[in-house]
């Protein structure tokens, strides 16, 4: 047997596979030897027909289990005394099966991670920031669960609303013709102010009335507004402001505490002062993680695998499809340029696929690699946050692919966190934060 790997690009290899008559005719009889061992026929005890009678009975599920085995073995040792790691799928060119005294040959082609230079990446020195936790913090955490626990009571004073206010109002709706809009009718509508949950017009026109009044006034609807008869019109609106409410919030006692889940004021501020600390802590760790790729990626030039990069195109491009889907703009979907849409989405999935090519191919080099249980942990850990059932999460993965996707996020992170280990952390206080640099 005869093979010769080929370079066809710094990502790309080939390898070209010779057997000889004598090496396909071994592979056959060692098929045959494996059909006979548990193989009965009548006249014949368990594991004693004849391979003759098995290569004549059984041939062409004979060669093809051949050619199968033999070729599979072929292709693992090669990878493993050439050290190539493929990150695609395998193609072949000769798809026969193999034929008793006859020579075969086939060509294999798949991608690699490439070849890279890889600068200094030990002892890279990186300010973190603290994760100091300032009054500020705590009291934003808690103006947070007070907004959640407020309650809403009805404004009794004679004014106007505003925002923080809830406003209950009657609508109704014309083109600038008079006519009137059926999709724009409606009761008893809640509107809270200064959230921006209502289009700007519209929250100023419902600022213009009392309990009890009716205002009309044009709202302008964006081009890009997701009910498209609405999108880039003008539409004049009557409304009725029903009732004002307003949001109480629960003072900060003991039995605020309480009712957050916490025994004391004291034990409430101390799990938030913990929790914004852990907070902190995790993002300046992942920034610092970040200045570090940036820095040495500056320093390097490599290709992109084609297969990966061509699947991380089509799922940036389906997944901006359906997005706009759901915001109702299949119209403006067809009508954008598709070479357009690709370039952009290249140029996303470029910017996430460098630093992880450079991230996997530095595990490469490294011997780090990833274990079966290390990705079901993180699907485990995905279908928690997610409160959904981890089984089903696991096999929509595996069925879909993305499993292979996920393991290579998880080499690489496994690569970033090498090079954290081994850089030096300056503390700094979360302001203006230097760049990486080698450590003298």
């Amino acid at each position: 047997m005869e093979f010769v790997v080929e370079n066809l690009s710094p990502t790309r290899k080939k390898i070209a596979f010779t057997l000889t008559a004598d090496d396909v005719n071994a592979a056959i009889n060692t098929a045959v030897k494996g059909f006979q061992k548990d193989l009965s026929l009548p006249g014949f005890r368990k594991g004693k027909v004849p391979a003759s009678v098995v290569e004549k009975r059984f041939g062409e599920d004979v060669y093809a289990r051949a050619t199968q085995d033999e070729i599979n073995g072929l292709l693992q040792k090669t990878l493993k005394d050439s050290s190539l790691t493929p990150v695609s799928s395998m193609e072949m060119d000769n798809h026969d099966a193999f034929a008793r005294d006859t020579e075969f040959k086939c060509n294999v082609t798949f991608d690699v991670l490439p070849e890279i230079e890889f600068p200094n990446y030990e002892g890279l020195e990186v300010d973190q920031a603290k994760a100091d936790v300032s009054d500020d913090d705590v009291n934003e955490i808690i103006e947070n669960l007070r907004g959640r626990m407020a309650e809403l009571t009805e404004v009794t004073e004679d004014r106007l609303p505003q925002d923080g206010d809830t406003v209950d109002v009657d609508y109704s709706g014309t083109d600038e013709e008079g006519n009137k809009i059926d999709d724009v009718q409606g009761e008893n509508f809640g509107v809270a102010l200064g959230q921006g949950q209502a289009l700007p017009d519209f929250e100023a026109l419902v600022k213009t009335a009392k309990v009890g009044e009716e205002k009309t006034g044009p709202v302008n609807f964006p081009a890009d507004y997701p009910h498209k008869p609405l999108a880039g019109k003008t539409v004049i609106f009557t409304i009725k402001v029903n009732k004002i409410q307003t949001s109480q919030k629960p003072e900060v006692n003991e039995e605020f505490a309480q009712k957050v889940g916490q025994e004391s004021l004291e034990k409430m501020k101390a799990s938030i002062v913990e929790h914004v600390s852990a907070t902190k802590a995790q993002a300046a760790r992942s920034e610092a993680m970040k200045k570090l790729i940036d820095g040495l990626l500056e320093k390097v030039s490599f290709e992109i695998p084609d297969s990966m990069l061509n699947a991380r195109v089509e799922r940036v491009v389906q997944e901006q499809a359906m997005k706009l889907q759901r915001m109702g703009l299949d119209d403006l979907r067809k009508d954008q340029a598709q070479e357009e849409k690709r370039e952009e989405a290249k140029k996303e999935a470029l910017e996430t696929l460098r630093p992880q090519v450079f991230l996997m191919a530095l595990a490469q080099k490294e011997n780090i690699t990833v274990n079966d249980q290390e990705v079901e942990m993180a699907i485990y850990g995905m279908a928690m946050r997610a409160q959904q059932d981890y089984k089903k999460v696991s096999e929509a993965y595996h069925k879909s692919g993305l499993i292979y996707e996920l393991r290579d996020r998880i080499l690489a992170d496994k690569a970033l966190e090498m090079v954290y280990s081994k850089a030096k952390i300056n503390e700094v206080p979360a302001v203006s934060l230097s760049e990486p640099k080698n450590a003298d």
